[in-house]
């Protein structure tokens, strides 16, 4: 002996155990497939909005719309530049877009307040298009002067564009209706090219 006696454990350590890597590995899986449960479910079950409509309701808006996509797509000139041509073009698309509204109405949600909704929906999509209308005229009465002409959408309290509630609507029930997002019937555009398809949201 060197006279270095052996050290005296200290009883108020606490020992720390070191955890084997095959438990964090299971606690790593743990939360994978908790993550992946999550993701499934939100796709399965989607949204849970009280404004979400019926599978029947969304088939036949989703329909409707996308006729209406087609009609539009089949109208004359689809890039007015003359005046004449723009209040040509735009009365042709209210037509279509009107019929569009009046077929939504027919519509009928089984649940009280998805039905309320679809009703405020579509009489926005009435504002839109009675917006749409007075700046035709608006540009038909000034042929021939300097006179500006300016399309106004309507706006929620004066401040948010009802086209961005139109398509909140359209995103609570994603994508059942996707067809129906205002951009993609190219309903805000009375100047320039229209395009019309698919939206990414």
């Amino acid at each position: 002996m060197n006279g270095h006696g052996h050290p005296t454990p200290d009883p108020g350590a606490t020992a720390v155990r070191r955890r084997p890597p095959w438990e964090f590995t299971i606690m790593a899986l743990l939360v994978a497939l908790l993550c992946i449960g999550i993701i499934v479910a939100w796709t399965l079950v989607g949204s849970r909005s009280p404004e979400r409509l019926d599978a029947a309701s969304t088939a036949t808006l989703q329909a409707d719309c996308t006729d209406t996509q087609a009609r539009l797509q089949a109208l004359p000139n689809p890039f007015p530049r003359t005046g004449d041509d723009r209040v040509a073009r735009i009365r042709a698309e209210n037509d279509i877009l009107r019929a569009m509204v009046t077929k939504f109405g027919e519509v009928e949600p089984t649940a009280t307040t998805p039905a309320a909704a679809l009703r405020a929906w579509s009489g926005d999509w009435t504002q839109v298009i009675d917006a749409r209308a007075r700046y035709a005229d608006a540009l038909a009465g000034v042929k021939g002067t300097d006179e500006q002409v300016q399309f106004v959408i309507p706006a929620e309290r004066g401040l948010k564009p009802i086209t961005k509630n139109m398509d909140d609507f359209v995103r609570e029930n994603h994508p059942a209706i996707d067809a129906c997002f205002t951009q993609a019937l190219a309903l805000d555009v009375v100047e320039g090219e229209r395009t019309y398809g698919k939206v990414s949201e």
